[in-house]
């Protein structure tokens, strides 16, 4: 028995409900997209989906040029054959299907990419077929923009497909299909450019905790190195406790604040050229109070958390330390890591008023404190991510201080806190000079 043969304007009904579905399904998941890697993998997957095809580029605008952010192509995935376009760019005009596409704002869908209109201002460069032994046929080129009509990037799908499943014949790209991936290219433009915003924003924020940083520790001529270097360590050792993506991202700005209190520190305390009294040492210590105070109350993850780590870095594990002589897990985990982290980053640089210590010794430090000082789950996080910690220190490399400076003694108070043990003889004399 024949089968029925699907009545054309049925088949059109059914393909506009799958592309619908389509839509309004990647309309949801990319209303909750924050990642733009993310975004334009599952647009890419969407878009193959809708028009049916072999392959799908998306390029990112970019300062008068198109880059390739992403390609994907069945054919040659099944091959096991990547794309070698990671770092490729075209210009943002009329000699090619991309550029012309994002110069007029105007969709492309071209049958056939090696025969062209005689009359048509753009090329095809074949050096892609060539390098991968891949025959593009159709294209449909689609401009991505935002709700202001900025061109964020293109979309580009090649080599249409009539049968189901990937298979069949190469076709043109019909103008139904066209319609659909245009209201999806419009909908990832609008994310992208929230997603922008956010990246912007987040720059902007990361800029201004630094500066912040710096306007507090103005006295430190290694501030910026010891910041990125002890930022890194709390984020790697924070991990390894099992804290989530998000959540370390909070603590890489969040630890950048530890010592924000020191903006509001006398100058007669900060840079007295002598011995502190014990009085002095006690305002010192403040910093501690004085950056909670700042920092409390901000309806800002990462500032609620610099609050807890700015108040919590110099407890000890002991019950030991300051301001509030807390003990064991009664310290949270944020001040437990920064502890750590601000310890291992001071010792290993060298100051106006000491050299630095040689490695082992640092180690043979950190593990006499595992139990006192630090937390002992936290010690042993470090040392089993031991290549990892060197290769921060190593990315960010301390600038040494000027010979002619006048020693902090607000800096030695500071050394003389990060630890309970004896360096060497001479080391120790310095450190004694301000206890």
């Amino acid at each position: 028995m024949a089968l029925k043969k699907q009545n054309p304007v049925n088949q059109d009904v059914e393909d506009s409900i799958d592309y619908l579905n389509l839509l309004v399904t990647s309309g949801l998941a990319l209303g909750e997209v924050a990642d733009s890697d993310e975004l334009l993998n599952m647009m890419a997957e969407t878009a193959m989906n809708m028009g049916n095809c072999e392959g799908c580029t998306v390029y990112e605008a970019d300062e008068g040029l198109l880059r390739f952010r992403l390609t994907r192509n069945r054919v040659l995935e099944s091959r096991g054959v990547k794309a070698p376009l990671k770092n490729y760019t075209v210009p943002i005009d009329l000699k090619t299907a991309a550029g012309f596409v994002a110069t007029s704002k105007k969709p492309l869908n071209i049958p056939d990419v090696y025969n062209l209109p005689p009359e048509s201002p753009f090329s095809f460069n074949p050096s892609f077929d060539v390098m991968t032994n891949y025959r593009s046929r159709s294209m449909l080129v689609i401009p991505m923009c935002d709700s202001r009509g900025n061109v964020l990037g293109v979309l580009q799908l090649i080599n249409h497909l009539v049968g189901e499943n990937f298979s069949g014949d190469v076709t043109p790209f019909p103008q139904r299909v066209e319609a659909y991936l245009k209201a999806l290219s419009s909908q990832c433009g609008v994310v992208m450019r929230n997603i922008r915003m956010a990246e912007e924003l987040k720059k902007s924020r990361i800029e201004t905790v630094k500066k912040f940083v710096k306007a507090s520790e103005y006295h430190d001529t290694d501030t910026g190195g010891h910041i990125e270097r002890m930022s890194r360590y709390s984020v790697l050792l924070y991990r390894e406790l099992g804290f989530d993506d998000s959540s370390c991202e909070v603590m890489r700005l969040a630890s950048m604040l530890h010592d924000v209190g020191k903006i509001s520190t006398p100058d007669a305390v900060l840079k007295k050229p002598g011995r502190l009294t014990p009085e002095e040492f006690e305002i010192m210590k403040l910093h501690t109070v004085k950056g909670y105070e700042v920092l409390r109350g901000a309806d800002s993850p990462f500032l609620d958390m610099g609050a807890t780590i700015a108040y919590t870095h110099h407890e000890k594990w002991d019950g030991s330390g300051y301001p509030r002589k807390l003990k064991g897990e009664d310290i949270p985990p944020e001040g437990r890591v920064v502890a750590l982290a601000d310890v291992f980053d001071a010792l290993c640089s060298r100051r106006v008023y000491k050299e630095s210590w040689p490695i082992d010794k640092v180690f043979e430090e950190l593990r006499n404190c595992s139990g006192s000082h630090f937390d002992p789950q936290i010690v042993e996080i470090f040392f089993d991510n031991l290549d990892e910690i060197l290769e921060i220190k190593a990315q960010f490399p301390a600038s040494d201080p000027p010979t002619t400076a006048v020693p902090s003694p607000a800096a030695k108070v500071e050394a003389q806190t990060e630890t309970t043990a004896a360096p060497a003889s001479e080391v120790q004399a310095e450190i004694k000079k301000a206890s």
